[in-house]
């Protein structure tokens, strides 16, 4: 299965074990931003939201090429493909946080960091990788992938992954499992 029909099936069994949960799918709202994902104000700082897909699917060849370093194409796929909050998921009884942007600026704001962790890599002289995702467990373990191979691994962060959980993205994407979070 191709990446982006796997991020389909993955939004669409999210959006649906939040409906049948009965809890509102919602999200820190930043004013500064026209998120399209931003539905009604619900309590606090937080609205209701709606996933969407890209009308232009986020680039990131100029950031790949400031940094002179090709990027998994894939990491274009994840990033590019929806506009959506962060999503709660398991994968193998774990609890992660997909990495998500909630609109352009949002985007802009991860490729940052982005830039930020390549640059800390070569620095350690690791290979690159790209994180895409937090295990709840430790606030300093990353899912990310490699940016050589595309397979999805665990690394802490300053540290080369330790643990590879899937050989592809797809493949790790098929296996995540929603968690609703009231």
């Amino acid at each position: 299965m191709h990446i982006d029909a796997a991020l389909d099936e993955l939004i669409a069994r999210y959006q649906s074990a939040y409906a049948q949960a009965e809890v509102p799918l919602l999200t820190e709202s930043h004013d500064d931003w026209q998120a399209p994902i931003y539905g009604k104000p619900a309590e606090e700082d937080l609205v209701t939201w709606q996933p969407v897909r890209q009308a232009k699917p986020m680039q990131f060849d100029d950031l790949a090429n400031a940094l002179e370093q090709p990027f998994h194409p894939d990491i274009a796929h994840f990033y590019g493909r929806w506009f959506a909050a962060d999503l709660n998921v398991t994968f193998d009884h774990h609890p992660l946080v997909l990495l998500q942007n909630h609109c352009l600026e949002d985007g802009q704001r991860l490729q940052a960091n982005l830039a930020g962790h390549v640059l800390m890599k070569r620095r350690l002289r690791q290979p690159i990788t790209l994180f895409i995702g937090l295990a709840e467990e430790s606030d300093d373990l990353l899912v990310s992938i490699d940016n050589a191979s595309g397979q999805v691994g665990l690394e802490f962060v300053g540290q080369p992954q330790h643990e590879i959980v899937a050989d592809s993205l797809a493949e790790f994407v098929q296996k995540l499992t929603p968690r609703v979070v009231d």
